[in-house]
């Protein structure tokens, strides 16, 4: 029957046969409330005393928690000290020594700084040196006769888990392979070893194998986890005296492992890759098999070290586990020797001296499950030491809770883990007698499994997450709203900011400290271009991780100006004329050959900018950051590669600011074979950026620049395909939220003086020479009713328009017909209700160019689908007159011509781009003559062209 509270409390106050240990556990418990109650009551003046950085008022409350935190672990501390609790002082020994690992990490990836760093890790591991040497003393004044160390019990009952649930298998040295061997003494002329070498002369039982993996692992697996070959024996007078289940009184069991002497050096050779101490993995014969505890020999006069040492050749050097397992069999058929060596113990320096041999006779099959070791003394050889001791407990642990026989391993694999787990429940609370001890044990493990349980959940919930930011405007929703892209593609945010600050090199303007502002990119009047996000980038947290991708308005809104000088104007809905995809795409598919597309580089640059208040998302934490160094930054760059490998086809320098090639792109992730097989008059089909305003009534029209789907729906899914949102990826709600929008969008008012008189003059023109094309000024474009020569939103042939012809021929038939499968799936026949998406359906190869309407024209230039003619002065002459190179991704304004500025080279440390009409794919021919209206006098060209202005 548990004690009562006020007898906890009187044991409280009294500390009643309170140990050394519990009482340094106390100790540093006051130590902790202390400090934590300094830090909880003066924030700032201990961000002074640590010389960390100026405080915050959210600083100030963080570090408040901090002194919480550190304060109720010290009062922890103090009530397990005074009340004995040995549980909470052996969890304090393992707990307080990975403090200044913790510690150095933080202050290795910048995360604490140095001062208070070395405060946490000097505090926690000088209260652990001092608990330690306290336990040992308390040790000591033990009885020999004593039950088996807490220690030992804890580690029994964890091994027996891991053996009878989780692996159903030994924990260590799970399978291997069984020989039969002779021992002879080798005599050796020191006395004291040539009697103990006479008590191992007989038969022995080895069983070689590997420690961690097992019989059935993945190969691939197994060859790449670091591991260490081991060799079990038994040895007694003759074969008849050995049987698998266990040793008597005259067989010896020894445990030998390679990689390392003692066992601390195993286990850190194994952490950090095996390739130390003179361990080879995929060669038995080549290691060194140290026995890792120390043995008492002729009748306990000596006490030595025992290794065993392999005395064959072996041919080459194998690579891999098959090639290792041959070799010993090769070894065994030619009778292969291993040497039994001894060395005093505490006298390092002095040689092993051979004391006898075991030779190999005969591979045998024998059960594995039943046959077990069980390294006590035996044969005038005892093992002692504190591991010995652990060992006492833990390998009968280990023997009773895992399977006895090989075909009740395989039944217990194939129930499966939770039936593993029921049986040790169940047999553990039937063979173990009741301790008072175990209440603390079953506490201890309840308070064990709660941490672990809200650990995984909250592993799950964060890495589960996905919550993009939301915009309560239709406006601020387009421009930087998601459509689901960073699921897949998303770039995370830091990554995305540390880019143009560590490889300015490969900017077009080669200058850090601005953004992808060299790109054409638009940030908003008074944001930070290192930090904020352009226009046309979106945000998400997905699986954990603030991550950006692009969205709609980053090739469908742009920057208007007055003059050089003036402040640019953002107009949501209109062609991204400055922004040159084509450079941006470069840049981020060259990035990863560079050898600083590291992920250590990349973390030093985030360190260097995490601290600044402009920064959009929290500093990344320790979880985030070992997904960059591990994961995301390898991750991406695979990624980056790979894409801009399987895009190199598409000529991306002779795009310029405002265009793209809008369907090879496509074709490349489809699986088009394009680099060796495409047929060449497809390989180039550049076009300007469209605008997107008024979408409602263009319901029904052939859209694309040549009208190769009459679907609104399709067109923007199939839009959305640049800004990474597929079908498993899309995220509707929001792609339908900005579809919605775009059907009322309509263009801003040209914003300059208008001619009225000259307008009206020229909407006579317009009528004679224009409408039927292009339709009507405002929506819905059509007359009402319908007249009979109507063709806006239709096509008119190649050979009557006569415009380049090259973005025509690179829409192939076999494209659209391979359009048609995508959201595939999404079909009603299928049992998909929701009627958005759906599959494709509607694209077709189309004979020419469609006539699309002229909604703000004003901000469309340059002109002709592929962006060839500046302005509309420039289209309404005749195509031989026309300028044959301009400059493009200037947004100052032309109000005179109509158009954006196209003489100026370089403007605000900007270089232009220079458009040829010359370059295949440019071309700035049709939409020429009589029926054109560039055969009109120019007096009538200016009055069509004031006409537009009001569009």
């Amino acid at each position: 029957m548990p004690p009562s509270l006020s007898e906890m409390f009187r044991r409280l106050f009294n500390a009643e046969g309170q140990t050394r240990a519990a009482r340094s556990v106390e100790s540093f418990g006051w130590l902790d409330m202390v400090l934590g109650l300094i830090i909880l009551i003066g924030p700032y003046w201990t961000a002074w005393l640590l010389q960390l950085p100026a405080l915050t008022d959210q600083g100030a409350n963080y570090l408040r928690l901090v002194g919480l935190l550190v304060g109720g672990l010290g009062m922890l501390y103090v009530v397990a000290g005074r009340l004995n609790a040995h549980g909470f002082v052996f969890a304090s020994l393992l707990d307080r020594p990975l403090v200044p690992v913790i510690m150095a990490v933080l202050w290795y990836k910048q995360i604490l700084s140095g001062t208070l760093a070395l405060a946490f890790a000097v505090s926690d591991f000088g209260g652990f040196l001092w608990t330690l040497s306290a336990w040992r003393k308390d040790a000591q004044l033990e009885a020999e006769s004593a039950p088996p160390r807490l220690v030992a019990r804890m580690a029994a009952g964890f091994f027996g888990f891991v053996s009878g649930v989780i692996r159903n298998s030994r924990t260590f040295h799970p399978d291997g392979r069984v020989f039969r061997g002779t021992v002879r003494s080798l005599q050796p002329v020191d006395e004291s070893y040539a009697r103990a070498a006479e008590q191992l002369a007989g038969s022995a039982l080895m069983r070689i194998g590997m420690g961690l993996m097992k019989k059935g692992s993945p190969l691939w697996l197994a060859d790449r986890i670091p591991d260490a070959p081991s060799i079990a024996m038994r040895i007694a007078s003759s074969a008849d005296e050995i049987t698998p289940q266990g040793p008597s009184a005259q067989c010896l069991d020894l445990l030998c492992t390679a990689g390392g002497n003692r066992l601390w050096k195993l286990v850190l050779n194994l952490a950090t890759g095996g390739w130390m101490f003179g361990l080879h993995k995929f060669d038995y014969f080549k290691n060194l098999y140290h026995a890792d505890v120390p043995y008492r020999i002729d009748d306990g006069k000596r006490d030595v070290w025992i290794r065993l040492v392999p005395d064959v050749e072996t041919p080459g050097l194998p690579q891999d586990g098959p090639a290792r397992d041959n070799g010993l069999t090769l070894a065994v058929r030619r009778h292969a020797v291993l040497r039994l060596e001894v060395q005093p113990v505490g006298n390092a320096r002095l040689p092993f001296v051979p004391i006898a041999e075991i030779r190999f006779d005969e591979e045998i099959e024998i059960d594995q499950e039943a046959l077990h070791f069980d390294p006590f003394a035996a044969r005038g050889f005892e093992p002692h030491g504190f591991l010995s001791e652990v060992r006492k407990s833990v390998y009968p642990a280990s023997v009773r809770e895992r399977a006895a026989s090989t075909s009740e391993r395989n039944r217990r694999q194939e129930a499966g883990l939770s039936s593993r787990l029921a049986a040790y429940v169940e047999h553990e609370s039937m063979s173990t007698p009741p301790r008072r001890w175990r209440k603390w044990v079953k506490l201890g493990g309840v308070l064990a499994a709660v941490a672990i349980v809200i650990f995984v959940i909250y592993l799950a919930i964060r890495l589960t997450q996905d919550r993009p930011v939301e915009y309560a405007d239709d406006v601020l929703h387009f421009e930087y709203g998601s459509t689901g892209g960073e699921r897949m593609d998303g770039i995370p945010y830091w990554f995305w900011i540390a880019l143009p600050e560590l490889f300015p090199e490969y900017l077009p303007d080669k200058k850090p400290g601005r953004g992808y502002s060299a790109f054409g990119m638009i940030y908003e009047l008074g944001k930070d271009p290192r930090y904020d996000l352009p226009v046309g980038m979106s945000m998400r947290n997905f699986r954990g991780i603030d991550v950006v991708y692009l969205n709609c308005a980053v090739c469908h809104t742009s920057t208007v100006r007055d003059s050089p000088g003036a402040t640019p104007r953002i107009v949501p809905g209109m062609p991204a004329h400055t922004f040159d995809l084509g450079a941006w795409g470069k840049f981020l598919t060259t990035i990863p050959t560079d050898q600083k597309f590291t992920p250590q580089r990349l973390l030093d640059q985030i360190s260097k900018m995490q601290n600044d208040p402009h920064r959009r998302v929290d500093q990344p934490d320790l979880i985030n950051r070992l997904i960059f160094r591990y994961l995301a930054a390898y991750l991406m760059r695979d990624q980056l590669l790979i894409l801009g490998q399987r895009l190199s086809f598409i000529k991306k320098d002779s795009w310029g600011p405002g265009r793209v090639d809008t369907f090879n792109a496509p074709k490349a992730l489809l699986n088009f074979p394009m680099e060796n097989y495409a047929d060449p008059k497809e390989l180039i089909g550049n076009v300007d950026f469209p605008s997107i305003w008024y979408q409602g009534p263009r319901k029904g029209m052939q859209l694309h620049w040549d009208g190769n789907n009459t679907s609104v729906d399709e067109r923007n899914l199939s839009a959305a395909f640049g800004t990474g949102a597929y079908p498993p990826t899309l995220d509707v709600d929001r792609v339908l939220r900005t579809a919605k929008w775009l059907e009322t969008a309509k263009p801003p008012a040209y914003p300059h003086p208008i001619d009225g008189a000259l307008a009206a003059q020229g909407r006579h023109i317009y009528e004679e020479y224009c409408t039927h094309c292009h339709g009507t000024r405002e929506p819905p474009f059509r007359h009402d009713p319908p007249q009979s020569n109507e063709l806006v939103g239709t096509v008119v042939p190649i050979e009557k328009i006569g415009t380049d012809r090259w973005r025509l021929d690179s829409y192939t038939w076999v494209l659209a017909v391979n359009q048609s499968t995508l959201y595939a799936g999404y079909e009603k026949d299928w049992g998909f209700d929701p009627p958005y998406p759906q599959r494709f359906s509607h694209f077709r190869k189309q004979p020419g160019y469609a006539n699309s309407p002229l909604d703000g024209i004003w901000l469309r230039a340059p002109y002709l689908h592929n962006g060839s003619v500046p302005n509309l002065w420039e289209l309404l002459k005749p195509e031989k007159e026309r300028v044959g190179s301009f400059y493009r991704g200037d947004d100052v304004y032309d109000p005179k011509d109509v158009g954006f500025v196209s003489t100026v080279a370089e403007q605000d440390s900007r270089k232009f781009f220079l458009f040829n009409t010359q370059v295949p794919g440019n071309g700035n021919g049709g939409h020429t003559g009589a029926g054109y209206g560039t055969d009109l006098p120019d007096r009538d060209k200016w009055a069509l062209i004031e006409y537009l202005k009001t569009f």
